[in-house]
């Protein structure tokens, strides 16, 4: 017969995300002690359902399951119960020194005692019945200083992810508005050249922006000059094909992106680290895609433009700092970066019309870069 433990939230947003509902039940399980076991679980998610629940009764509102065979946490093993003459601290901060977490469930007699990591059910059992035979062993009362240290650095991790990790609402204040300029420049210079593409000047903005100048020939059509301009010394055009975009979708893409992007890396690092990110990322996606259109198609204008090979870039650099220095807060959250990757991927396909991939690929490979080598 099960019993109920009032005080343990089984429970994980993870399992609670995956559609699993759980009740708070313990149970003796032969060999293995008194268990936290969700004997109660019921599976809403009907995929989950159909792989995990074949052979329990059926429920109305979904299906029973045991919590070893759920995805998340599993459950806590109980490894005995401490006396009540026995001090549950010393004992605690002992198995934290040895890399152990426990929890401490107060009885009328005594204290019982669950490990969290099942692999170390039998080393924490075997320090549990050295304690009970010999609790005056110094060895005992020797990790009170290592799991305070473990405690205070928990504690300052902690503290230091709550204070750096920026929710989105957050970045949108007045203060942040002030402190993200570079981010702001690029959205407004990029909405205005959109706004005279689309006047008689549109023709003149593209030809005085694009990496390479195009005129008619009387003999060949249209053709562009190459880099011929840059090498005489238009080296805006380098940069400038970032502003161009040649539809309402491209550039509400681009600059919600550089929006968001723009905003966590300079409020986090500052204008000049994002500066740099952006010039480099620019020059060297450019430069890019007008190589890879060079060689896939020589005949072809080399016409290109948009802020993507940078929203690329700082979206490579804002996820390897995710991964190598979490503590600067500039997260992305998993969604995003998949949703990313696998945009990235869509594009190669040709389905959405020509899209300069060239400048994608080389602006990721350039923020991974920056954001690896911890700039």
């Amino acid at each position: 017969m099960a019993k109920r433990h009032e005080g343990f939230r089984h429970l994980s947003e993870k399992r609670t995300a995956l559609g699993i509902s759980c009740d708070q039940f313990v149970e003796e399980d032969p060999g293995r002690g008194w268990v936290y076991r969700s004997a109660s679980c019921v599976i809403f998610d009907d995929e989950l359902a159909l792989s995990r629940c074949a052979r329990c009764p059926a429920n109305p509102a979904g299906c029973l399951a045991d919590a070893n065979e759920l995805p998340g946490e599993r459950p806590l093993r109980q490894i005995g119960t401490l006396p009540r003459n026995l001090d549950s601290q010393i004992f605690g901060d002992h198995l934290l020194a040895l890399g152990m977490k426990a929890r401490f469930d107060e009885q009328p007699d005594g204290w019982i005692v669950w490990i969290y990591n099942e692999d170390q059910l039998a080393r924490a059992r075997a320090e549990l019945e050295a304690y009970v035979r010999q609790p005056d062993d110094p060895r005992f009362g020797e990790g009170a200083r290592t799991a305070e240290e473990v405690r205070r650095n928990a504690a300052k991790l902690e503290k230091e992810y709550r204070k750096n990790f920026r929710e989105m609402t957050d970045l949108w204040s007045g203060l942040r508005l002030r402190r993200r300029p570079l981010t702001l420049t690029l959205v407004i210079v990029s909405v205005v050249v959109f706004i005279l593409e689309q006047t008689s000047l549109g023709l003149r903005v593209q030809n005085a922006l694009m990496i390479t100048a195009v005129h008619a020939d009387p003999q060949r059509g249209w053709i562009d000059d190459g880099l011929s301009r840059i090498f005489s010394g238009e080296v805006w055009r380098l940069v400038t094909p970032i502003f161009l975009h040649f539809g309402i979708m491209h550039i509400l893409f681009n600059c919600w992106a550089i929006t968001l992007e723009g905003t966590m890396i300079e409020v986090a690092r500052g204008t000049l680290r994002l500066a740099i990110l952006v010039l480099v990322s620019a020059v060297l996606s450019n430069v890019g895609q007008y190589i890879y259109m060079d060689r896939a198609a020589p005949e072809a204008l080399h016409l290109f433009g948009g802020l993507s090979g940078v929203v690329y870039a700082l979206f490579g650099y804002l996820w390897m700092k995710g991964q190598y220095e979490p503590e600067q807060g500039m997260i992305l959250h998993p969604n995003t970066i998949t949703t990313m990757l696998l945009w990235l991927v869509l594009c190669m396909t040709n389905l959405l019309g020509p899209i300069a991939n060239a400048a994608h690929v080389v602006g990721l490979l350039v923020g991974v870069a920056f954001g690896a080598l911890r700039f």
